[in-house]
């Protein structure tokens, strides 16, 4: 687990950076204290993010906070700057 408390980081904002070949969107996470997270969302997986759904270049990270659970619990959460 790379943070205690997802609450900072859902209360901030998500920024689509790339998509990777294979349909991996990268998104950088900015929590309200300033800190910086990178998260990866497969999105070629129709059973995780739906048949058709849509990523915004900017979200509020709220609405990415099943992903963001997700990868805190797993590890793949990464903390990039803070």
């Amino acid at each position: 687990m790379v943070v205690q408390d997802i609450k900072p980081l859902v209360k901030g904002i998500a920024q689509l950076q790339y998509v990777l070949a294979g349909g991996i969107a990268v998104y950088k996470i900015i929590a309200v204290d300033g800190t910086e997270y990178q998260l990866e969302i497969d999105v070629s997986n129709k059973n995780d993010v739906g048949a058709s759904a849509s990523f915004n270049t900017t979200e509020k990270a709220l609405l990415l906070m099943r992903w963001i659970r997700k990868a805190n619990e797993n590890d793949t959460l990464i903390k990039i700057k803070g």
